[in-house]
């Protein structure tokens, strides 16, 4: 079964983020740029993988543009305020 919950804050998304579930993830659309995108990030361990993706057709994720591994929770904030710029649209899966 697929669960899905929005994330309306970004100090909620990340006390998320620090609990996350190695078999969980995070999708929220952002912008890098000037051009919106989705990102994902995923647990494993200590590290944490940020990955960038396209827009495709559809509003399906298109190409990868980069993934990023951080050792901190710090580090996934920093990366993730890069992205977001005004209203944070984020799920956790």
């Amino acid at each position: 079964m697929f669960y899905e919950e929005r994330v309306v804050s970004f100090r909620a998304l990340i006390t998320r983020l620090r609990v996350l579930d190695q078999d969980a993830g995070v999708r929220l659309i952002g912008e890098s740029g000037g051009k919106k995108v989705y990102v994902f990030v995923t647990r494993f361990g200590p590290k944490y993988t940020v990955m960038t993706y396209s827009f495709g057709k559809g509003g399906a994720p298109g190409s990868r543009i980069r993934t990023q591994e951080f050792g901190s929770i710090g580090e996934v904030e920093n990366a993730l305020k890069a992205h977001v710029k005004g209203r944070l649209q984020a799920w956790v899966y």
